[in-house]
């Protein structure tokens, strides 16, 4: 899973939370990290800021898309409660939305939730080999 966030501290709470759910994680704090990082990684979920250093979450979806293919589901986070950034968020693909500070319970539920939609196979049979339904399975229904 890609986590891109330009705070540092966002960026490591993010990252390690997910990790300690059972999430491989790859972080960056700009799209040209992002990008470095992922050249060749299949990723299964992806979560960004919508302000980067180096361009914005939109931009680094973009890329992702048309440089390696990527459709994994995609959450932005962002200090912005606005509907007009939450529009552009969801035109430039992202599923969901979630403005800091945010639960982070939540936000790995979000993932298992996206993972099963993106990959409808029986989500027992999926808990065991995708390491994203594994972060936030037990506190979904099955």
């Amino acid at each position: 899973m890609l986590v891109v966030e330009d705070d540092v501290d966002n960026l490591e709470l993010i990252s390690s939370f997910l990790e300690g759910e059972g999430a491989r994680t790859l972080s960056a704090g700009s799209i040209a990290g992002a990008l470095a990082l992922c050249n060749g990684q299949k990723l299964d979920a992806i979560v960004s800021d919508l302000e980067l250093p180096d361009g914005d979450g939109c931009e680094l979806l973009n890329q992702l898309k048309s440089r390696d293919g990527v459709e994994a589901p995609a959450i932005a986070v962002s200090g912005y409660s606005e509907q007009k950034w939450r529009n552009r968020a969801a035109d430039c693909g992202f599923e969901r939305y979630a403005v800091k500070p945010f639960s982070l319970a939540t936000l790995a539920d979000w993932i298992a939730e996206l993972s099963r939609a993106h990959d409808p196979r029986d989500a027992a049979a999926a808990s065991h080999s995708s390491p994203l339904l594994r972060v936030a399975g037990a506190r979904l229904p099955r």
